[in-house]
């Protein structure tokens, strides 16, 4: 009787331990679809990662940075003169939709133009010293000099005027020798919907954490 008892006890144990090992693996699947419906959600309705390529937007945005921008605030909010986009671009060669880092300079309806370095809008001066640096501007022409052994000319290149449509937006990278942007005939300005993302949580490298 005591040899039955003990076999007994023992199945009844074995059980328990198969059913604690099943329980535990079911716990992790739940919590594994869960974590990843949760980070879809989070990545296609309220913010999707940025990876910035190239020195377009230096210095606000340097090559190799790593964040989010903001999915809700574009679809909630305005776009302003000065915001960081990230926009949607067909690439001209391989036809692929490409996502571009850039800044709003002129609004729906608006005309743009830009006249010895300066951009207008609208006749009137556009001030841009809260992004450009005159220490940043100099040192890139003279690179740009250094590098392709010719002068660029005026920081800002001249273009326009423009007048932009009823959903149109002017956007324009920082660093103006080497962005391609809505000055270049083939881009020129772009839609309402090629907008995808409002400003960038940059999270790496970690000293240069900040929303830009």
């Amino acid at each position: 009787m005591k040899d039955s008892n003990s076999k007994k006890i023992k199945k009844a144990g074995r059980k328990d331990e198969e059913k604690t090992l099943v329980d535990d693996i079911l716990d992790f699947v739940k919590v594994f679809v869960i974590s990843a419906i949760v980070v879809l959600l989070f990545v296609n309705f309220i913010a999707h990662p940025v990876n910035v390529e190239g020195r377009s937007m230096s210095p606000t945005l340097l090559n190799g940075e790593y964040g989010f921008t903001n999915l809700i605030s574009l679809a909630t909010g305005e776009v302003n003169r000065g915001d960081i986009v990230v926009v949607t671009m067909t690439d001209d060669e391989t036809g692929k939709e490409e996502r571009w880092v850039k800044r709003i300079i002129a609004l729906p309806g608006e005309t743009v133009e830009a006249k010895d370095g300066v951009v207008y809008i609208n006749s009137e001066a556009l001030d841009e010293s809260s992004y450009l640096k005159q220490d940043f501007m100099d040192q890139t022409l003279a690179d740009f000099k250094a590098e392709y052994d010719v002068d660029y000319g005026p920081f800002t290149s001249d273009f326009g005027p423009v007048t932009l449509g009823e959903d149109e937006y002017w956007v324009m990278g920082d660093n103006r020798p080497h962005s391609k942007d809505s000055r270049y005939p083939t881009v020129g300005p772009v839609k309402k919907d090629q907008l995808y993302g409002k400003g960038v949580l940059v999270l790496y490298p970690f000293d240069k954490i900040g929303v830009k």
